[in-house]
This record gives C-alpha cells, structure tokens and sequence, in this order.
C-alpha cells in the first residue's frame, strides 16, 4: 500500500476524506440495528473511525484493511477514545476469520473498480457472514459525475492550528471511472521569522526545508443500482435497500445487501 493518502498523510485522513462522520455512523447504526445485527466487520476500515463509533455504541467489531499504517494509527485512536474493536492488517478479497458476522461494511468508496474484483470482493464477504446477514456499502452514481469539474484543477485547504493543508486534484472519467490525481502540500505555520523587513522574511520563508509534497492517485467507480443489483445476485445477495445522504449538491448512496441461501 504506498498510496501517500494511507501512509504519510493517515493523520490527516479522517479530515481530508470531508465526510459528515457522524451522520453516516446514524445512518449505519440504524440499519443494523433494524435487522438485529450485533457483530460487525469493516472491510477496508482506513482509520477505523466507523469501528471505533460503532463500538461505542455496542456493537462487535473488526475492522480489516491493507495499510499497516492505518491500522497503527486506527488501534492507537482506539486506545486515546477507550474502545476496545479489533483491527488485523489484511486484505478484503481473503480474510476470513474462524467466525462469521451478522454484517459487512465497506465504506469511503472501498469497494473495487474491476467487475471481476467486485465479484472476488463480494464472493468473500458472502462467506464472512451469517444467513440474511447484511452488508452495507456506499457507491457513486453514475448520474452523480460531476462533467464540469471533470480534467479541471480542484482546490481545497485545511488551516489547522501548526499547518497548513493544500490539495490541488485534476481528476478524468474513462468508462464510468474516475481516475483522479491529488497533489497534497503540508506546510508549517512559522512564528518564528522575527524581522519586520521584507527581504529577510522572503529569504526565511523561501529557504524552508520543511514544506511537505506528497502524489496521490485514486481511483473511483460509478454505478448504476441495476449495476450493483446485478452483481449482488451473481455473488448470493439482494439489495434490500438503497439510502442517500445529501453531500453538498451531491448526494452519498448506500446499498443495502443480505446475504441468501
């Protein structure tokens, strides 16, 4: 996993992602509790902040994911909330644990772009649950893609209390995929220039060595939920239910999967 977003910069994901956490926790936590649902897997969990949310709220949890470093940083959030889930460095596509779960996540856009990888994912998570357990995963439609802002530069920043965060994206659609790539630039908040005196506050800021660049590229698929009901019944499942969260001017989709016999 050498993707700066899961490595180097797994601190500040959490915020960077710009999801509304806790609506989305809500959200989850509602539709499993309706289906009596206790234990719960997140596959790629990131940071593990549904794990840890869910948790507290008492539920079973693991959460698997394919960074080490997210997992390290996930088990140490864990410990600073005091919450107890469990979180294994894996991959989704073969882990596979002695016991089964009433449910499966796989949110922040984790599930793959390549069919064939979506039907390994889905044939694996099938094994991992319980008969009528569900799995829960948010999508983008395709009539959600964004066709002005597509091949333009995109320009976020976050101003934290000692640095300063900057994200410049250029993504592209190829066959209902967008391939987008992300320049991050971590800058330290200075408080030490000292001189009132233009030119010795050029060179000072000009000579740091400290300035942080970092290339992300990721890649995102859209779905239709005839796409996802297809590929559902391939690998044993049926949606159940299709939710929306406003996002923005956008909207964030959730299929609903349970597993059959």
């Amino acid at each position: 996993m050498d993707r700066p977003l899961y490595s180097q910069l797994v601190g500040y994901y959490e915020l960077l992602e710009g999801r509304d956490w806790k609506r989305e926790v809500d959200l989850v936590a509602t539709v499993l509790k309706d289906h009596g649902c206790r234990s719960v897997i997140d596959l790629g969990c990131g940071t593990g902040y549904h794990v840890r949310s869910l948790t507290r709220l008492g539920f079973r949890t693991t959460g698997v994911d394919i960074s080490a470093q997210s997992i390290r940083f996930a088990k140490k959030k864990a410990a600073q909330e005091r919450a107890r889930p469990r979180f294994v460095v894996g991959s989704y596509y073969d882990y596979h644990p002695v016991q089964s779960f009433d449910a499966a996540l796989c949110l922040n856009w984790s599930i793959p772009v390549v069919g064939r990888e979506v039907r390994r994912f889905l044939d694996n998570t099938f094994s991992l649950l319980r008969p009528e357990g569900l799995l829960v995963l948010d999508y983008e439609r395709v009539s959600d893609i964004a066709w002005n802002n597509v091949g333009r530069p995109i320009l976020d920043s976050w101003d934290l209390d000692s640095e300063l965060v900057v994200r410049v994206s250029v993504g592209q659609v190829d066959s209902n995929v967008l391939s987008s790539r992300d320049i991050y630039l971590v800058y330290p908040k200075r408080h030490d220039l000292g001189s009132p005196m233009e030119d010795s506050r050029y060179k000072a800021v000009n000579g740091r060595k400290d300035v942080q660049v970092y290339l992300d590229h990721s890649f995102v698929r859209f779905f239709s939920l005839a796409e996802i009901r297809k590929f559902a019944r391939a690998s044993g499942f049926k949606v159940v239910a299709n939710l929306v969260l406003p996002r923005g001017q956008y909207k964030r989709n959730y299929a609903v999967l349970e597993r059959m016999e």
